[in-house]
């Protein structure tokens, strides 16, 4: 028997839809979408679009069910425009979920998956508590908080996580101290407290794994002919496409090269094909 593949990912109300297209394009590549499980980190998701999630991971045969957050926790945690308070809750992935899982990989609500997650759940993570890519867009974020000079930080957006590493670390509650007691510091939210504890206990992925816009968009300046020729690589093939940052494929006029992929994915949803009935009754009137 395959082992259970455990995925987990987190939003609000206002982010399921994105989220029902990261599910379809995540399990449509899977090679075997049955050894998925699913977790969703119910940051305040209506019923109505808790019964959309089931159902768009129910066509691929795949479990879904929702997880509860202890909130109070997070009452020092500072939101921003395009960041809620959601995404601070993936700091207690390894409390919510059974102990007798050993691997978690999480991945944020507006990621396009073009690649089988399989992949990641296969590789060594030579004794690092978590794997991740490095964030282009945020340079020397850790000297900036004090932290360290080395330049070694990840885009929290998705990361492999070894659970047991994590609870033996005591991560959550590093993470969660660094937050109440470093506010003024948290200049990227849950991402800077999360690099803060673990940025010499992780593993570096290829950034394909992580596609972030400041790559895809060439907003980013390589550094070396070598990682402009990675970068490259990315742009023509990544695996997992982030539409991190304030431009959204979903907004009027988006252009992000993956727009198209976006909307190909959430057609594939009862989100897209709900909307696609209600044009399609607006224009019969």
């Amino acid at each position: 028997m395959e082992k259970k593949m455990h995925i987990v990912s987190s939003t609000d109300d206002n982010y399921a839809q994105h989220l029902g297209m990261t599910l379809s394009s995540l399990l449509e590549n899977t090679s075997n979408p049955e050894d998925v499980v699913i977790s969703i980190i119910d940051g305040g998701i209506s019923q109505q679009k808790k019964q959309l999630l089931k159902e768009t991971a129910a066509s691929y045969k795949t479990p879904l069910h929702f997880l509860n957050v202890n909130m109070e926790e997070y009452g020092g945690a500072i939101a921003s425009r395009h960041i809620s308070k959601a995404a601070y809750y993936r700091i207690s992935i390894p409390e919510m979920m059974d102990p007798a899982i050993e691997r978690t990989l999480y991945v944020d609500c507006d990621m396009l998956v073009l690649d089988d997650v399989k992949k990641l759940f296969d590789i060594d993570l030579k004794g690092n508590i978590v794997a991740a890519v490095s964030d282009y867009g945020e340079l020397r974020r850790l000297e900036k908080m004090g932290i360290t000079k080395e330049d070694r930080y990840f885009n929290s957006g998705m990361f492999l996580i070894d659970m047991n590493a994590w609870r033996e670390n005591d991560i959550t509650n590093k993470v969660l101290t660094f937050i109440n007691e470093n506010p003024d510091k948290l200049g990227w939210h849950d991402q800077d407290a999360l690099n803060a504890i673990l940025w010499q206990d992780w593993l570096m992925l290829h950034p394909k794994w992580n596609a972030q816009t400041h790559v895809i968009l060439k907003e980013y300046e390589a550094k070396s002919l070598k990682e402009e020729r990675v970068l490259r690589t990315v742009r023509e093939t990544p695996s997992i496409v982030h539409f991190c940052g304030e431009a959204k494929p979903w907004q009027e006029g988006s252009i992000h090269p993956y727009t198209a992929g976006y909307f190909e994915y959430l057609a594939k949803t009862p989100f897209g094909k709900k909307q696609a009935a209600a044009s399609n009754n607006s224009l019969s009137v």
